[in-house]
């Protein structure tokens, strides 16, 4: 399946709504994201039995362009305000957009702040956010011969608080 739009909202425990500038009717208001990243990591060998350690989750990296959320994003971070919830949605574009991958993340914080250009066939300036969390939930729906989303699979797990 091909990657589509991608967007993220955001939900301040201070700020409320951090407000992007997605013009998407099903996601208007929301961050457009360029790239994200996120995954885990067993500490375990499989030599000597193959004990295993717990696993640690990785913070999940979003890189955007700037935009009208960057200052809001920007704040969020310096006051260290807790996000009480982050969607991000992957989805397949066409004539009949299809949301197939969404991962969700509450009581997080943006841990890493980067602004920077990048060089392409047009400079423009991009932000990269780290963020902890309490919570990631993933949702993945496969489409059927028509385009059609079906049922999904889902992993969630609590990393315990992030106070």
């Amino acid at each position: 399946m091909s990657l589509g739009d991608m967007f993220f909202k955001v939900d301040g425990s201070r700020s409320g709504a951090v407000k992007g500038e997605a013009n998407d009717t099903a996601h208007a208001g929301e961050i457009d994201i360029l790239d994200w990243s996120w995954g885990m990591r067993s500490p375990s060998a499989m030599g000597g039995g193959g004990a295993a350690g717990k696993t640690a989750l990785d913070a999940l990296n979003i890189t955007k362009r700037v935009d009208s959320a960057s200052t809001a994003l920007m704040s969020v971070m310096r006051n260290n305000e807790l996000i009480k919830k982050g969607v991000l949605t992957v989805r397949k574009s066409g004539s009949k957009p299809v949301e197939y991958f969404i991962v969700t993340i509450e009581n997080a914080r943006i841990t890493s702040y980067d602004v920077a250009t990048v060089d392409g066939a047009a400079h423009q300036m991009v932000e990269k956010l780290s963020l902890s969390f309490q919570k990631i939930s993933i949702d993945y729906y496969p489409q059927d011969g028509t385009g059609s989303r079906k049922g999904g699979s889902n992993f969630s797990t609590d990393v315990g608080p992030n106070t």
